[in-house]
């Protein structure tokens, strides 16, 4: 096929019909719709912030859409992992499923849903890019999430910062030839601790003055009620908001959701449409 105007649109468009990757969360598909195999997701946000339980419930609903996903968890066991997958699945905290105290018959059937669900697990302590590559390449996933970046083991370079920007280059170059989805978390550096308004902002991405050029769509995690306790504000005026910081395909912008024991929710309106 040559490279006429007309020969790339209509390549492009055929590309965003075959990903349909959408998040599950109604107003946030708004921004992310576009997101195609090639492209490079970031998820940042600040240690206990909820970026993992987010892309825990972007996992629960890829794979309900019947989307193959390989999950690489280097900040957690594949165990944890599991936990926070079938918590999230059954609208659930976290510490209900790991202190049993939800019918035991309740959470093998949780578990028995994933059974004949694509879902990928790998969770060695250490995972190096070729690590990486070797698995896209066996399992041929859709979409792979690597949680998180910073611990992926670094090729050698003068210092962290590069040997994280090489890294960060390599995972795109991946991402391009094996035609996959890949999303990143990330954490975030201290800056946003010394602001008086703490939202993050594309400078406080962490070790990695990269990542916001590779990425596609960078998004981030932040919940008033981090820095705030239900004295000091009303829980019904926390905003709970993932932030849509840079975004190549679409417009940038703000999603407020709800959240709920220890996960991101749809907002109560959304569920009348």
């Amino acid at each position: 096929m040559e490279n006429t105007v007309k020969a790339l649109y209509e390549k492009a468009e055929e590309k965003i019909r075959k990903a349909d990757f959408t998040t599950g969360f109604y107003d946030l598909d708004i921004f992310c719709k576009y997101l195609t195999g090639g492209d490079v997701l970031t998820i940042g946000g600040r240690p206990a912030m909820g970026k993992t339980n987010f892309a825990v419930s972007l996992v629960n609903h890829l794979i309900e859409k019947n989307k193959s996903v390989l999950y690489f968890s280097l900040a957690q066991s594949g165990m944890q992992f599991v936990y926070r997958l079938v918590a999230e699945n059954m609208g659930a905290p976290l510490h209900t499923i790991l202190g049993n105290k939800i019918e035991k018959s309740e959470i093998d059937k949780a578990i028995d849903y994933y059974e004949n669900k694509k879902l990928y697990i790998e969770d060695k302590c250490v995972f190096t890019v070729d690590d990486i590559e070797l698995s896209i390449k066996t399992i041929k996933p859709e979409i792979v999430f690597i949680d998180y970046i910073q611990l992926v083991e670094q090729p050698k370079a003068p210092n962290v910062t590069e040997a994280i920007n090489l890294a960060i280059k390599d995972i795109k170059r991946i991402a391009v030839e094996n035609d996959v989805i890949i999303v990143l978390v990330s954490q975030l550096s201290r800056a946003v601790e010394s602001r008086c308004d703490r939202r993050p902002m594309l400078s406080d991405l962490r070790n990695g003055s990269l990542l916001e050029e590779v990425s596609d769509t960078i998004l981030f995690v932040y919940r008033d009620s981090y820095y705030s306790t239900v004295s000091d504000m009303d829980q019904d005026l926390m905003r709970n908001e993932i932030i849509v910081a840079k975004n190549s395909m679409g417009p940038t912008g703000t999603v407020c959701l709800d959240f709920k024991n220890g996960f991101f929710r749809n907002p109560k309106y959304a569920e009348e449409f």
